[in-house]
């Protein structure tokens, strides 16, 4: 069965969308109802406004039936044998049900055929209508960008054709998608059972970006083992918490110094930047890329003796880059965590576009996320295809699929602040959620040098000046603006070193330089901070309920001084372009008003409140495919081969004990496997092959039950290539519903 279609709005040839007719071969009474679902489809394929006008789709074959348009389709629907005599897949079901039994309910209650195929309908519909919708909006997205440019301090500005005739349904697209996402199911509240799991923590950036990560991996530890995978100068604070840890490459050193040099831009303009920084950050993301697949498969390189690891989950943050590829090679979850925004939204811009975060633009907000996603992917696609094929053995992915990578999979988000600070935007759905700041503690183990206790009980309670990972372009002048504007704001400051380098001068006597202080014994100590505004920073502030002062130098920075100047706790941020020892004294003076202190002290004691390490836990264990995970005999270990012989997924040592000359397979959980084709035309083709599938398979393998899952993806033996169970995959549907693919991962790439 084959359709033809055109979409006008969108530059390109006619379409060609072949459907596989695997279910008409394996139950041919249902072929008439099959293709009465597919003229529904086709239906809705030929109302959605993907391109401009009212026209949007059209047939393109000269022989549409008066049938075919009585139904209200102008699709053409066909038949062509010979397509699928030659492509029909081989499928291996390793559960080996009969194919004539119905499907049950939750509780194994028969399924009558009308019941299970209106919610088959629904579910096709439904992920096919957010597939479309998404893609629709970064093809808009592209189409209405004039100019991208970098300001020096501000980010990537964009400027869009507000005035082109398909913006007017803009507006529309996004409503559809956010009632979409508002109806998308639901994980469960109640906590899942998890088995004990070998978990690696990806982080890359600065001490800010990992330190939130500490405590959420001491929490899982309890119950899991944990890795931490960061820059090598951090082995001895994560080995401090008693945690694993594993050496990535790169020196976050040298990414702060790119991105202060930039502005926070992806791209430079400047010559010197384009000829000398791309081709060190190019490499170093390469060395990254390639230790993250280390990280997953290897034992500690410097520590002799180490014990072999092989991860089942990654957790990560978006610029760990090779996480996505490391779990599709290993066919595991994985689940991003991060400080900033993320994941595209109306309610506020990405934080590397030059948007204001304070004004009222949907649409500029939300297609801001694709433009910064396609600009970072230009720059790194050849790394990351050469890190697919070369190292994982993954076929390669192009420039607009890599860019939507983690928004197409519907990857589970935990963001680290708290709901009451940051709303959660209507538009992300319900694979993200939100947690709550997460402190890393460690004022129990400090001990302060006596001149600073001594500094402390000298006078009124200082202001604490710090910039953490940031470095300057001009330490000595940045120092020279921070003691005089203490000085007129008759103000006692400490100052933090940091990688700014700051307090080379002689120091006046209402002035204390430190060097590394942990935040939650210092600032309890303070009356006000002033900071760059990263996210650790201004999380460790907001909680001691410090009035807050924010100097943004790139990226996050800025948002997060909006979010403290829109709740009160501080004056509007100052970027460090506009500092001066004027903007900086007034600013000084504004954490003296009383609504400010009473505001900044009443968000601290709720921000205090709130256990987010429990919440990001809980986060991470409900978005598992925990049921596919559990051994069938020992639901606490976690399973790794499929016996054929019994039916059963089983880990080694139930393996090995009972299942002995039986037929078993290596087994994962998730098969994130057969990427889109290349371009958005055949991406279309893939949708309707994934609705194919959906409709095709049996009510049990679409709904999460209480009883374990007995499905995930099995292995064959040689150089087969994985296959899931019969009508079980549909693709990126949730990842929470566990996920079955076209089978394409390389063997190699499991135990």
């Amino acid at each position: 069965m084959q359709f033809e279609v055109t979409l006008s709005g969108l530059r390109g040839p006619r379409l060609l969308l072949q459907v596989p007719r695997a279910a008409r071969h394996e139950r041919p009474v249902a072929g008439r109802r099959q293709r009465a679902h597919w003229r529904a489809l086709a239906r809705f394929l030929a109302r959605t406004q993907f391109g401009v006008g009212d026209d949007a789709s059209k047939v393109l074959s000269p022989n549409a039936t008066p049938e075919s348009r009585a139904l209200g389709s102008e699709v053409e629907l066909c038949e062509n044998d010979s397509y699928h005599n030659n492509h029909h897949p081989k499928r291996w079901s390793p559960a080996r049900r009969d194919p004539t039994q119905g499907a049950k309910d939750d509780v194994g209650n028969a399924v009558g055929d009308s019941e299970r195929q209106g919610f088959l309908d629904a579910v096709a519909s439904a992920f096919l209508r957010r597939r479309l919708q998404s893609r629709r909006l970064r093809v808009a997205a592209v189409r209405g960008l004039k100019v991208v440019s970098a300001g020096a301090g501000d980010g990537l500005q964009m400027d869009f054709d507000l005035a082109a005739s398909y913006f007017a349904h803009v507006p529309p697209w996004l409503a559809a998608r956010t009632n979409e996402l508002a109806a998308a199911p639901v994980p469960s509240p109640e906590p899942p059972h998890v088995p004990s799991l070998s978990i690696v923590v990806m982080v890359v950036g600065s001490r800010g970006d990992l330190q939130p990560l500490i405590p959420i991996g001491r929490r899982l530890a309890e119950r899991h083992r944990v890795r931490i995978a960061a820059h090598r100068e951090f082995r001895p604070m994560v080995e401090r918490a008693g945690l694993e840890f594993y050496p990535l490459a790169g020196d976050p050193h040298e990414l702060m110094e790119y991105m202060v040099k930039t502005g926070g831009s992806i791209i430079p303009t400047r010559l010197d930047q384009i000829w000398e920084d791309v081709p060190k950050k190019r490499a170093m993301i390469a060395e990254i890329l390639a230790s993250t697949w280390r990280a997953c498969i290897e034992p500690d390189p410097e520590r002799p003796g180490a014990q072999p690891f092989r991860a089942d989950v990654i957790v990560a943050n978006p610029p760990s880059y090779g996480h996505i590829h490391c779990a599709e090679a290993l066919h595991i979850p994985l689940h991003m965590i991060f400080t900033m925004p993320w994941s595209a939204t109306c309610a506020f811009p990405h934080p590397f576009a030059r948007i204001d975060p304070g004004a009222h633009r949907p649409v500029e907000n939300f297609f801001s996320y694709g433009i910064v996603d396609l600009l970072v992917w230009a720059g790194i696609v050849d790394l990351v295809d050469a890190f697919r094929t070369k190292t994982l053995n993954l076929p390669p992915i192009t420039l607009a699929d890599g860019a939507a990578l983690l928004d197409d999979h519907e990857v589970p988000f935990t963001y680290l602040w708290p709901d009451s600070l940051v709303p959660k935007p209507k538009d992300w759905g319900p694979h993200i959620e939100l947690a709550n700041f997460i402190p890393f503690e460690q004022a129990d183990s400090y001990e302060p040098p006596q001149a600073l206790l001594d500094f402390l009980a000298a006078g009124e309670a200082p202001i604490y000046v710090g910039f953490g990972s940031v470095v300057a372009e001009d330490p000595a002048a940045l120092t020279r603006t921070i003691f005089a504007s203490l000085h007129k704001a008759e103000a006692r400051g400490i100052v933090s070193e940091g990688w700014a380098h700051l307090g080379g001068a002689a120091l006046p006597p209402n002035v204390y330089v430190i060097g590394d202080c942990p935040h939650d014994w210092l600032f309890p100590r303070c009356r006000a901070v002033c900071h760059h505004g990263g996210a650790g920073t201004t999380a460790a502030g907001l909680r001691a309920g410090l009035p807050t002062v924010v100097v943004p130098f790139f990226g996050d920075q800025f948002f997060w001084g909006r979010v403290v100047a829109d709740a009160g706790a501080g004056p509007e941020p100052i970027p460090i372009h506009r500092l001066n020892i004027e903007s900086l004294t007034a600013a000084f003076d504004a954490c003296r008003r009383p609504q400010i202190r009473v505001r900044a002290s009443e968000l601290g004691a709720r921000l205090r409140a709130t256990d987010g390490v429990e919440l990001a836990v809980q986060s991470i264990e409900r978005h598992l495919p925990a049921p596919a995970m559990c051994c069938s005999n020992n639901p606490d270990h976690v399973a790794v081969i499929f016996c054929d012989t019994c039916g059963v997924r089983l880990c080694g040592d139930c393996g090995r004990l009972g299942h002995a000359g039986h037929v078993v397979h290596p087994y994962r959980y998730v098969d994130w496997g057969g990427l889109p084709p290349h371009g958005l035309a055949a991406d279309l083709g893939d949708l309707i092959g994934d609705a194919a599938q959906a409709l095709q398979a049996g009510l049990a393998e679409l709904v999460p039950k209480v009883a374990p899952w007995r499905d995930g993806v099995v292995f064959s033996d040689g150089d087969e290539r994985p296959s899931a169970d019969r009508g079980g995959p549909v693709r990126k549907l949730r990842r929470w519903l566990a996920s079955w693919q076209r089978p394409d991962a390389p063997t190699g790439s499991l135990p």
